[in-house]
């Protein structure tokens, strides 16, 4: 008994204890709820804080993104400016880079005239050989400006300092001109008209039966299978290829003139009967050229002493060596062309030429004209048409007698008057000339050209060249 008395004091001590630690505990809670409402204050104002930053936080994500938008729509609107900007500017650098190329092919294109008019000038006058001369030919090469031009006439630049421009160069060689065409003679040239003889002068053979075998040799050996594989054939002779493909038989004699003392006209010693040209005039020029071929059987010939009219040759069908009463042939300067410089002093010297005869082109071509598919060389594409193209010489009817050419050489008016069987093709070359060539194509001998070749070598006694020409003294 006295055992449950004492558990039941332990059970009312532990309960006692368990009520005083319940108190304790809600006392201790109840301090800290107190403290915590005197930390309500605290948080309530880091709260503040919190939603204040939370807030200012917003305003500047939202102030970035405006910054941002407004940002692209300026850039959008920059591109777009500087779009605009860069198409006008391409625009403005094309036409300009247009404009500046046109001008650059134009003005190309009248530095290659004034050139052209200078060499020709250089070819007339033979004056642009001295150290000045080149130094004019320079101006022209280098100068990148027009210079004046009035009226389509150039006009002095007042000065050679600096770039005078194309115009200055022009002006001064066509004031040097209008002097010079009264002073070397221009105005007022010897005018002869000459017969030699390729047989006699140039090879030295007799006249006569004794010199026919060397002569038939002389046209043996310049006969050709084929006139087209001779370059300066294919070249100079104009439309002697048919377009069939099939080789052109002929005759070509090579042979070469000079102007000397003591040499005939083919660089021989000046023997009896020769002819030559004096070396006083510093030029002598062509203005119209024949060819004889003495001994052809068949040849029509103008009458004698007139300008028309003709006389038929008795009908030569029964002539074995019979050809054609109509042959034609070409002459054609391939060496370089000889001339002397003026004596203006006491001095002349020799100077020669390459000279290419070429053509200028059609400002328009209103006829859409086609031209030769092989052309020198090309130009820029403000012509119509290549810039320099090769002019042919065209093929012309020769004669069987001298007495055909005109041996009048002046008209009434005082001009130059060529033989009705001469040709002008080559007029303006000079007569001194390191290579002529002489082509006979047979075509125009007979159907058969072989054959007409074989008649024209066992006939044709002799070749003989007329030439009218004039020659400018030059003093």
């Amino acid at each position: 008994m006295k055992q449950n008395q004492i558990l039941t004091d332990s059970q009312t001590i532990a309960k006692s204890q368990l009520d005083q630690d319940t108190k304790n505990g809600i006392l201790s809670l109840g301090n800290q709820e107190l403290n915590l409402q005197g930390d309500l204050f605290t948080i309530n104002a880091a709260l503040r804080d919190l939603d204040d930053a939370q807030r200012g936080y917003q305003a500047q994500v939202a102030r970035g993104n405006r910054i941002l938008q407004e940002r692209l729509t300026f850039r959008q609107h920059a591109a777009a400016l500087v779009q605009g900007y860069r198409t006008r500017d391409a625009a403005f650098r094309i036409f300009q880079n247009e404009k500046l190329e046109r001008y650059k092919t134009l003005f190309d294109l009248a530095a290659k005239y004034a050139f052209l008019a200078a060499q020709a000038y250089d070819y007339e006058t033979g004056l642009l050989n001295t150290d000045q001369g080149k130094s004019f030919l320079n101006r022209i090469i280098s100068s990148r400006a027009l210079g004046v031009v009035q009226d389509g006439q150039p006009q002095f630049a007042g000065s050679d300092t600096g770039d005078p421009g194309l115009s200055g160069a022009l002006a001064e060689m066509k004031a040097d001109w209008d002097v010079l065409k009264g002073r070397l003679g221009f105005n007022n040239p010897d005018g002869y008209g000459t017969t030699v003889s390729l047989r006699k002068e140039n090879y030295r053979i007799l006249n006569g039966s004794d010199g026919d075998a060397n002569w038939r040799d002389v046209l043996t050996r310049g006969r050709t299978d084929n006139l087209l594989a001779d370059p300066d054939v294919n070249r100079y002779c104009l439309q002697i290829d048919d377009g069939s493909g099939r080789p052109v038989p002929g005759i070509i004699i090579t042979f070469s003139t000079v102007i000397s003392d003591g040499l005939n006209l083919f660089g021989r010693q000046l023997g009896p009967g020769d002819h030559n040209y004096s070396p006083s005039s510093f030029a002598t020029k062509i203005f119209a050229a024949g060819v004889d071929f003495d001994g052809y059987i068949g040849m029509d010939n103008p009458t004698t002493g007139t300008s028309s009219g003709g006389t038929s040759p008795p009908d030569p069908s029964l002539d074995p060596d019979a050809l054609a009463a109509t042959p034609y042939v070409y002459l054609i300067p391939v060496g370089t062309d000889t001339m002397r410089s003026p004596p203006l002093g006491d001095a002349s010297t020799i100077r020669t030429w390459n000279v290419d005869d070429l053509t200028i082109p059609l400002p328009f071509n209103i006829g859409n004209s086609g031209y030769s598919s092989s052309p020198f060389y090309n130009s820029a594409d403000s012509l119509t048409e290549p810039l320099f193209s090769v002019r042919k010489n065209q093929a012309f009817r020769p004669v069987s007698s001298t007495d055909a050419f005109n041996t009048s050489i002046y008209g009434g008016s005082g001009a130059l008057l060529p033989s009705q069987f001469t040709n002008q093709r080559l007029i303006g070359r000079s007569i001194w000339n390191s290579q002529w060539k002489l082509v006979i194509p047979g075509k125009t001998l007979l159907v058969d050209p072989n054959d007409g070749l074989n008649r024209f070598i066992r006939s044709v006694k002799d070749v003989k060249l007329y030439f009218v020409t004039y020659s400018y003294a030059g003093n």
